[in-house]
């Protein structure tokens, strides 16, 4: 398997994991199921509901990175910034629920894809020219 491969494959994986927390887009309730909150008003329903339409975007930019190699980096400077800026800002964040947790982790592990599917396009790109 080429490096370009891998970096797609590596693509791919973050951009179906950012596809999921997308469907909280249909509701309340998979908002809150999706976070473990409780979502306390209209106004706060909307925001999560648009956060989560940014997931579904930024998912179909990862897919897009994964089919086709022109998207790659940008897809991947997208999604570093994505995960990245959660990242810092949970981090400092005081006592961020079990639930946010286990997204810190989850992220952890998108990061480093990222990072790899970069080195991998890199590599790539270093071998073939």
């Amino acid at each position: 398997m080429t490096t370009h491969r891998i970096a797609g494959a590596l693509l791919a994986a973050v951009g179906v994991a950012h596809l999921l927390p997308a469907a909280a887009v249909l509701s309340r309730d998979r908002i809150e199921r999706a976070y473990g909150v409780t979502v306390p008003d209209p106004d706060t329903e909307l925001l999560l509901r648009h956060r989560a339409t940014f997931f579904g975007i930024l998912g179909t930019a990862l897919l897009a990175g994964a089919a086709d190699q022109r998207f790659r980096w940008p897809a991947i400077a997208a999604g570093t910034a994505s995960v990245g800026s959660f990242l810092a800002l949970a981090g400092a964040a005081e006592g961020p629920s079990a639930q946010l947790r286990r997204v810190q982790h989850v992220d952890v592990v998108l990061l480093a894809a990222l990072g790899a599917a970069a080195a991998c396009e890199a590599l790539g790109a270093r071998t073939s020219a």
